[in-house]
């Protein structure tokens, strides 16, 4: 029964007010007035009360609106003066600035009723321009604080409501809204300046409370509009910069000057906090940065007090907002990298301006996109951060340092702890046993001495046990590191003209990565050499990426670790991939050494000039140093400087030959450890050694640097020389101890094989240490007698598995020979997707293929193949197939 009476007053209502609306019924000001005055007031405080689902709202609103679009100057100013008192006044003021809000933030209209909605809009804005003036007359002198800051969020939230928002609509419609109503919103804007210079010394009331509220309307796209607001801000820094120290107001800063507070850090505080989750949300643009910058840069280099606080914020709010920006563009993105190069943009940035709230905010974002990506290392590495703000104490957790990741924890104690648990487990997810034992060990301290919380102490030190087990027992991919470099102007800002270097997942190899990279930058262009970019690629508007692998440098821990008894090979592959920072990668330089021989013979001069492939094998060498360690909290940092240089043939051979030592060491160890690892890569490192074949093995060095020739014109390379001839006389005896080992492990199906290995090795070693002298080894066979049984590889037979479709060891020999050419020829013209060749050299597209094979019946059947390269240079690569009953293992290798 309420609703029909309801109902028929609107009904009646609205048939009254159509008739004031009418031209030919004379005037109605008069009208207006007794409808005013009589049912304005109930037809407010309906509305407010009158449940939104009601379909009698938007019939009831429509006739409150008609009322206010039908009152003149003279009628508000009746109605104002009508109340009897100024508490009367305050409570409708209160009531219809409470409507006005709740229109404009959820209009009681269908949203396509566009002009009914643009219609309401301008009955709001003309309304709060008479009830403006009302609030300055009447509740300045004897400030209300509650008129004024009702007034300043009902016209923000009608200044920033969607459907004045010009720029989102079309062009057309556009211009008939601003051409019927003009730009509301910069009206609105001015009305709200004015307000706020008018509030005089009460404005310190409204800060920092309206910082948040004035900056959401600065940030709409309308350059007057913001050149109208941003002054504001300028005005609420003195404001609080002036306020007394002591109490609030200016009261005692009158009489004493040194009493004003001298900053503005509140403001400051919330200026940050906002603008943060507004640009995050979508709001602000590159053009109030530049606006920001020149406004408020002017406004504070002419105050005197306070320029050099002033410059400073000025300076911080632009730079955030740049890393801002960068992250919001880049957020909806498909490279979750770039999107964590951004938040540790940000990360950086709130702890150089000491923000831990906001930097604990973006930790917490970093971690949980790590836990996206399954990178467990770096989601530790992230909360490592958080924890390094916490002290091991029981004092109580201030606000700032909360996460709402760990809501129960109500202490520095408990929230550290609970941070380590989580980054124990994440290193165990990530296989980074020697960080979780760091972790780990910190605990064991408080437990220990601190807490005497032993239960907790022997959880610990099993669970320590297991890591140190994992560590040598469990099998770790060995992670691979690429520097990408990002050339051109079409990258994003933070990517402009920088280079990177990543760290591979596990078993991701070169072209893995490529294929990760370039997919998420679907509109750039792979460089497919290393020569540097030219400057047009710099500064042009296209995206050019180069990529290549490098290899990671462990100078310092190399240095701690020498001399060490370390019998773990898993402790030194660890240290060889993990915390570095400094990293290599080379290429074929132009050719630099050329070496001439003058000969005299009477009249007659003869130049003969050496042209040895490895005599003039010049690498240009680059090491790179990042800003941070990797692994990190991210899996990429920026290069921060770079060093090239130029590495000699000789040098070159130098590296050459410590790297063989070395590979051939760690692989005698390997076996000396477990007994069960395959023979095959030993097999395949002495056999490239003892029988080089195409490659020529050391030879080639005693012909390139090992001559009188070379040694007369190159006296300043003595002790490289000395130290060549050194390396490869230590090489006999490690070559000695693999022989020995090959012996004892190798099953009676690779006797031939080995046979050939011993006499290749017998002849060696008298023609090296004949040559060069007789060098010793700290490597001993004497525990290693026990045969051992080559694995078995397990193969599938299908399309993707062609090698296993022949039968290897078929009753005929000579068919298997060639049945297994046949399946190499297929390999090779795939190689392409089996090998990574180094940046600068790209196949042709039909290599050559020589076959050589010592007979059908032979254990071993070697495949050399020659790559040919647009550089003219040949580099020899081989393909090694082992053979044994019905298996086969095939390895590419080079010759060291």
């Amino acid at each position: 029964m309420f609703l029909f009476y309801v109902e028929l007053c609107v009904k009646i209502l609205s048939d009254i007010l159509e008739l004031t609306f009418r031209k030919d019924v004379g005037s109605t000001v008069q009208d207006v007035k007794e409808i005013m005055l009589t049912a304005l007031r109930t037809i407010i405080q309906t509305v407010i009360s009158m449940d939104r689902e009601n379909p009698l709202v938007g019939n009831l609103v429509s006739v409150m609106l008609a009322i206010f679009r039908q009152m003149t100057q003279h009628h508000y100013e009746i109605y104002i003066n009508h109340f009897g008192t100024k508490f009367d006044l305050l409570d409708f003021l209160m009531e219809i600035l409470l409507v006005f809000k709740d229109l404009v933030s959820k209009s009681v209209f269908p949203g396509d009723w566009c002009e009914m909605i643009m219609l309401q809009n301008s009955i709001i804005l003309k309304s709060l321009r008479y009830f403006s003036g009302t609030i300055r007359d009447c509740f300045f002198t004897d400030f209300e604080q509650q008129a004024w800051s009702n007034f300043f969020h009902c016209a923000i939230a009608f200044l920033t409501q969607p459907t004045l928002q010009l720029e989102t609509f079309t062009p057309s419609k556009r211009n008939r809204i601003v051409s019927r109503y003009n730009d509301m919103r910069r009206e609105t804007a001015f009305e709200i300046r004015s307000m706020w210079f008018n509030l005089g010394q009460h404005k310190i009331l409204f800060v920092p409370a309206l910082v948040g509220a004035i900056l959401e309307m600065a940030l709409i796209p309308e350059s007057e509009l913001r050149k109208a607001t941003i002054p504001i801000f300028f005005d609420m820094m003195q404001c609080e910069f002036y306020s007394s120290r002591i109490v609030e107001g200016y009261g005692d800063t009158k009489r004493d000057p040194a009493h004003i507070k001298a900053n503005f850090t509140e403001y400051e505080n919330e200026m940050i906090a906002k603008l943060d989750i507004l640009v995050e949300g979508g709001r602000g643009d590159e053009q109030f940065r530049l606006l920001w910058i020149q406004v408020m840069g002017n406004l504070c280099e002419k105050h005197s007090t306070m320029r050099e606080q002033g410059l400073r914020f000025v300076d911080i709010v632009a730079k955030l907002m740049e890393r801002l920006l960068q992250y919001r563009d880049i957020i909806h993105a498909e490279s979750q990298e770039h999107r964590m190069l951004c938040i540790v943009n940000l990360l950086e940035f709130y702890s150089e301006i000491n923000r831990n709230e906001m930097y604990i905010r973006y930790v917490n974002k970093l971690c949980e996109l790590h836990l996206e990506c399954d990178n467990y290392t770096e989601a530790a590495y992230s909360l490592k951060l958080h924890s390094q703000l916490l002290a091991w104490s029981d004092q109580p957790l201030s606000p700032l340092l909360r996460s709402h990741r760990y809501l129960v924890c109500q202490t520095h104690r408990e929230l550290k702890e609970a941070l380590y648990n989580d980054m124990i487990e994440y290193f165990d997810k990530g296989k980074m046993w020697e960080c979780a034992l760091a972790v780990c060990k910190e605990l064991v301290a408080q437990y220990e001495e601190e807490t005497f919380d032993y239960l907790q102490l022997s959880v610990l030190l099993t669970r320590m046990a297991k890591f140190y087990d994992s560590i040598v027992k469990q099998l770790r991919p060995e992670p691979e590191y690429f520097r990408v470099a990002y050339y051109g102007r079409g990258h994003p800002a933070f990517l402009q003209n920088k280079v990177f270097v990543y760290r591979g997942k596990e078993y991701e190899r070169l072209s893995d990565f490529c294929s990760r990279t370039l997919n998420q930058l679907p509109n750039a262009e792979q460089m497919n050499k290393l020569s540097p970019p030219t400057s047009e690629m710099l500064e042009s508007s296209h995206q050019y990426v180069q990529i290549n692998r490098v290899d990671p440098l462990m100078d310092e821990k190399r240095h701690r670790l020498s001399g060490k008894p370390i019998t773990a090979e898993a402790v030194l592959r660890y240290h060889r991939v993990n915390d570095v920072q400094r990293f290599r990668f080379s290429r074929p330089a132009p050719k630099k050494d050329l070496t001439s021989t003058t000969v005299n013979s009477g009249d007659k001069e003869k130049e003969t000039i050496t042209n040895n492939e490895f005599a003039s094998l010049w690498l240009e060498r680059t090491v790179l140093v990042t800003s941070h360690p990797l692994p990190g909290i991210l899996r990429c940092f920026p290069v921060t400087s770079s060093e090239t240089y130029l590495v000699s043939p000789l040098r070159n051979a130098i590296e050459t030959m410590e790297a063989t030592n070395t590979t051939l060491r760690d692989l005698i160890l390997a076996h000396k450890a477990d007994n069960n690892i395959p023979l095959n890569p030993l097999s395949m490192k002495l056999n490239g050694i003892l029988d080089p074949a195409v490659m020529g093995g050391i030879d080639n060095y005693e012909k390139a640097f090992l001559n009188s020739e070379y040694r007369n014109t190159h006296s300043e390379e003595s002790s490289d020389l000395l130290k060549l001839e050194g390396l490869i006389a230590e090489q006999i005896p490690l070559l000695s101890v693999g022989v020995q080992l090959h012996k004892v492990r190798a099953p009676p199906e690779l006797i031939p094989f080995h046979q050939r290995l011993e006499q290749c090795f017998i002849s060696m070693r008298n023609q090296v240490e004949a040559k060069y002298g007789k060098r010793t080894c700290d490597l001993q066979i004497e525990n290693l007698t026990q045969p051992v049984t080559m694995r078995r590889h397990q193969t599938s037979r299908g399309e993707n598995h062609r090698l296993s479709e022949s039968n290897i060891m078929n009753s005929d020999k000579q068919k298997s020979a060639h049945v297994f050419f046949n399946n190499v020829t297929w390999l090779l013209y795939n190689y392409h997707s089996a090998v990574e060749l180094t940046p600068g050299y790209p196949l042709l597209p039909e290599p050559k293929l020589q076959h050589s094979s010592r007979s059908p019946h032979s254990i071993l059947t070697t495949v050399h193949l020659h790559l040919v390269l647009k550089t003219s240079v040949y580099q020899g690569k081989d393909i090694r197939l082992m053979m044994c009953k019905n298996n086969y293992s095939i390895e590419f290798c080079r010759w060291a």
